[in-house]
């Protein structure tokens, strides 16, 4: 993690082993899934039907871990910062293009899913449709689970991890919260 510049500004860098990790294991899934689609090894002293539950979910498990190998393949070789926080806002290059100013965010909060923790970003919806996002980002808003102009910001490929995120953005409060407002 990147010091505070000039501005106070937070850098929080990617991390490449943690990206070649998450690649590995995707990988790993994918060839776990093709081998046992092919081979069909006895479960508990049952052969796999065919057409049947567990093919159906190796094949689900095939798709999305190879999904998974070709989205990570190319992370595995960036470099440099992935997320800022400061005075501007916040700058995501894996959600937008450009910062995401404070007054444009409606909620910031921790949230857990099974076991991964994500910060969960909500913005302001009259200010939603002219902000940098991404276009992959913004259609997949919806399927997210946080509502149309919810956003999940990762950490499992950020150095420090989320622990690195969560410090940045309790350091940029005094920034996003002017004096008499509290927390939004």
């Amino acid at each position: 993690m990147g010091g505070q510049g000039v501005d106070e500004q937070v850098d929080i860098a990617v991390s490449r082993l943690r990206s070649a990790g998450l690649f590995l294991l995707a990988v790993g899934f994918t060839a776990t899934a093709a081998w046992m689609l092919h081979a069909r090894p006895e479960i508990r002293g049952h052969a796999m039907a065919p057409g049947g539950y567990t093919e159906f979910m190796l094949w689900l498990g095939l798709i999305f871990f190879g999904a998974a190998s070709l989205v990570g393949a190319p992370r595995m070789f960036r470099s440099g910062t992935m997320v800022s926080v400061g005075r501007r806002g916040i700058f995501d290059r894996r959600l937008s293009t450009d910062w995401i100013p404070w007054d444009a965010i409606e909620d910031i909060r921790s949230i857990t899913v099974g076991r991964q923790r994500f910060i969960a970003l909500r913005l302001v919806p009259e200010r939603a449709g002219g902000l940098p996002l991404l276009p992959r980002r913004r259609m997949g808003a919806r399927f997210a689970g946080l509502g149309a102009n919810g956003y999940a910001l990762g950490a499992n490929d950020l150095e420090g991890g989320f622990a690195a995120l969560q410090d940045a953005l309790s350091r940029a409060s005094a920034w996003r919260d002017p004096p008499g407002l509290g927390h939004r």
